[in-house]
């Protein structure tokens, strides 16, 4: 059975092929259209990331079996499918999602986003939070929360990802631009966490309420404490203040909710799913403080990932078939391609690239990360979801004296955002120690999200509690790793490499803990401050040189930037 699920809402685009319960291949529509998040406008109405997936396969839409995406993608982009596309219900579809990849044979599953399918169009009612129930093919929803969206549509009740994103919007940064309010929380305190008690409260069966007056209320506290700071540092401190304080907030929201979820399932396996857990701070602290043992978030778990979701839902559930025990998914879902347009990339810049000759290209990258450089890496296919798991990275050595403050100004991208690591599974125990039975397995459970805080949190009770993110706890190879980073509180997310699923990287780890002791590498994607990350060869070369990286690792060769007349003199 082939099939072809199509994901997102008003951004988020994407699309994924599925045959026989496996995926042949998914990308999102931001990575074609070169347009971050893709947002509605018309460049995306041309559903570049299904033909990416059809052509990838050498299949025709005719010989798709079944068509079928979430309830709430904008129409526009699906049009050339509308006669045929099955559509369902959004956080069904993120559910799904997060279940059927897990490997796990029952989990209790919580869904939470911004807003998802719409129940009652002319009211203006979403589905906001959706708790489930799953065993074998089989999910079933708990409790669905709901929410009445504003006159202008930019708030929704009783929604946590909106609860987010409006401090995300008043402190500055943007819509879609959560992750800058969860770095920038790392230098916050505890002086708004009361105040921000006020603009919502818990319920007795894992729910919140916050209404739209509150919303409004929470947005004029921040104009009026942003309106009182003075430019500069203090203005930057009340940002951070706001930004502490929700994600205090959310964490007990979430914490709430699974702490219920436990409750009613009395499932040892937690599956999540929707933007909310995009924010790997909150995850982590639902490991630690529920009384879930196991957790998985898929590694596209926002919008992007229902095409995922709903392809998995028309094999099992439309489709009728078992589920059987397997690896894990791979989250490497893009088209690899060929050395012929790789090298075709490379000499179209030939003025500005010289290869490095090797028989090891892993042991001589390993040397080179080992030496200081910055490695960009372009193999295999691109990773489906927003983080770089290795196969579209730029990758240093955490312990290199001004590797933070390079990859800052390569990327053009804030002091303050902090980066990812990446490290062999089987040394992912020494940087992420368990916590009792404990276990975070995220982004197919081997390329995936572990976190540990550097210090204890402070009880739940305590409004104080800290909403830092993770850090890697110190091992004896890596003891100083936290303070090379210069990084306020311990902020960032490993992402652990089996070879199972990542042969080359992870050879390429083993390699760097042959010469270093240690597999832990700085890892960002491979892409610059406000674009998608690179997907083609020719996008790689043009990232690569713009950002002055010091390597270039494409398929299996090794290529250095030649030095210009100005850096010769210097």
């Amino acid at each position: 059975m082939l099939i072809l699920g199509l994901g997102g809402s008003i951004h988020d685009f994407s699309a994924c092929l599925l045959h026989n319960g496996k995926f042949v291949c998914a990308i999102e529509e931001e990575r074609l259209s070169r347009s971050k998040q893709a947002f509605v406008d018309a460049s995306t109405f041309r559903c570049k990331a299904a033909r990416y997936c059809l052509d990838y396969a050498g299949v025709t839409e005719k010989e798709v079996d079944l068509i079928i995406g979430a309830d709430n993608i904008e129409s526009r982009y699906y049009a050339r499918y509308a006669p045929e596309i099955r559509l369902m219900n959004h956080h069904l579809a993120h559910a799904a999602s997060a279940f059927y990849p897990s490997t796990c044979t029952e989990a209790a599953i919580l869904v939470a986003d911004g807003r998802g399918s719409y129940l009652d169009r002319e009211n203006k009612i979403v589905e906001t939070v959706t708790f489930y129930a799953a065993e074998g093919t089989e999910i079933r929803e708990i409790r669905k929360m709901t929410g009445r969206e504003s006159g202008d549509f930019r708030d929704v009740s009783n929604s946590a990802g909106l609860f987010y994103l409006a401090v995300t919007e008043e402190i500055g940064f943007g819509p879609m631009y959560d992750e800058k309010t969860l770095a920038v929380s790392a230098y916050g305190t505890a002086r708004l966490v009361d105040a921000f008690q006020a603009f919502y409260s818990l319920d007795d069966e894992g729910g919140f309420s916050q209404t739209l007056g509150q919303m409004s209320e929470l947005r004029n506290l921040i104009r009026a404490e942003l309106g009182r700071a003075e430019t500069g540092s203090a203005l930057f401190r009340a940002k951070a203040d706001a930004a502490y304080a929700v994600q205090v907030h959310l964490e007990r929201i979430l914490i709430h909710a699974c702490r219920y979820l436990h409750k009613k399932t009395g499932s040892d396996n937690l599956c999540l799913a929707g933007s909310v857990f995009l924010n790997y701070a909150a995850v982590n602290r639902l490991l630690r403080e529920t009384p879930f043992k196991r957790l998985y978030v898929p590694p596209a778990a926002g919008d992007a990932g229902a095409a995922a979701g709903s392809a998995l839902y028309g094999h099992y559930v439309l489709g009728g078939h078992r589920r059987e025990a397997s690896l894990p998914a791979s989250p490497y879902l893009g088209k690899p391609y060929p050395a012929e347009a790789m090298e075709e990339a490379v000499r179209k810049a030939g003025d500005f690239l010289e290869e490095i000759k090797a028989e090891d290209i892993n042991g001589q990258a390993a040397r080179l990360l080992s030496e200081g450089s910055l490695v960009a890496v372009f193999r295999g296919g691109a990773e489906f979801g927003p983080k770089a798991l290795g196969n579209r990275s730029i990758l240093a050595d955490p312990c290199f004296s001004g590797n933070i403050m390079r990859l800052n100004r390569a990327k053009k991208r804030e002091a303050f955002r902090p980066f990812g690591y990446i490290l062999l599974e089987r040394d992912a125990s020494e940087a992420n120690p368990p916590q009792g039975e404990g276990r975070l397995q995220a982004h197919a459970s081997v390329s995936g999200l572990l976190c540990q805080p550097e210090n204890n949190r402070t009880d739940l009770a305590s409004p104080a509690s800290p909403a830092s993110p993770a850090s890697p706890a110190s091992s004896a190879s890596s003891a100083n790793l936290a303070n090379s980073a210069n990084l306020p509180a311990g902020t960032v997310q490993l992402h652990a490499v089996s070879p199972g699923l990542n042969a080359e990287m992870a050879a390429l780890l083993e390699n760097y803990k042959r010469v270093t002791g240690c597999s832990l590498l700085l890892n960002t994607s491979f892409n610059l401050d406000g674009e998608p990350m690179v997907e083609t060869p020719a996008e790689a070369v043009r990232c690569f040189l713009q950002a002055e990286l010091d390597i270039l690792l494409m398929g299996d060769k090794l290529y250095k930037r030649k030095k210009t007349k100005q850096e010769v003199k210097a």
